[in-house]
């Protein structure tokens, strides 16, 4: 389960399909067999009680539309980073050498794992201007009722680029998002609406920055890399 920050949801869209698929049998059963007992008198039929056999009919579809939106959602997550129970550097910036002719940047964005150690096969360059880099995170967080599912919510990187001191876009921004959660009901009943965090830092040619996901402060921070 550590391993797999979904298994969780996965076990319960198993578990639910499961369950819905044997109140809709139940009914499908009991049904099918009043259907073909009704007219005969040697056979005690069953008796139909319309309420709970909808009741239950209703309550399987749900179940079972419930599990499958959930393993939507794990399939989706899959490409998602899972939130930090604790801040933790989630990122490294580093600012390459300014061409003073353009007045463009090259900043290289590179995502870590929970060691926070680099991982180079990811590895964006992003070509920009302006004295400021401008990073762009979507964070999901589960609703109260399923917060047990996960383990804390999933984070993304969105886009990178730069800006001026007055904040301003200076370019276009490099689009860093890996995965799209499906957008229908049943997201919103799992996860409140994606909320978009952003941070806006000084930058310095030669100079490592790493960006921090704090949760306790649903914020990010950036520091000078040691």
């Amino acid at each position: 389960m550590g391993e797999d920050p979904n298994f969780r949801l996965k076990a319960f869209a198993v578990i639910a399909c499961v369950l819905g698929v044997f109140l809709v049998s139940y009914v499908a059963q009991r049904v099918y067999y009043w259907a073909r007992t009704r007219r005969r008198e040697d056979v005690e039929t069953t008796r139909v009680a319309p309420i709970v056999d909808f009741g239950l009919l209703a309550l399987g579809a749900f179940v079972i539309w419930l599990a499958i939106e959930a393993l939507l959602i794990a399939i989706a997550a899959s490409a998602l980073k899972s939130q930090p129970e604790q801040p933790r550097k989630i990122a490294e910036i580093e600012i390459g050498k300014l061409d003073r002719e353009t007045n463009q940047t090259n900043l290289l964005f590179y995502p870590v794992d929970n060691a926070g150690r680099r991982q180079p096969e990811q590895r964006r360059p992003v070509l920009t201007g302006g004295d400021h880099f401008h990073l762009t995170v979507e964070v999901l967080q589960w609703r109260a009722a399923w917060d047990w599912l996960g383990e804390g919510g999933y984070y993304q990187f969105i886009a990178l680029g730069g800006t001026d001191r007055n904040g301003a876009p200076v370019a276009e921004r490099t689009s860093l998002q890996t995965a799209t959660l499906p957008q229908g009901l049943g997201r919103m009943v799992f996860l409140k609406a994606p909320a978009v965090w952003e941070i806006r830092q000084a930058c310095n040619e030669g100079e490592i920055y790493d960006i921090v996901l704090d949760p306790q402060t649903q914020s990010l921070v950036v520091t000078a890399h040691r």
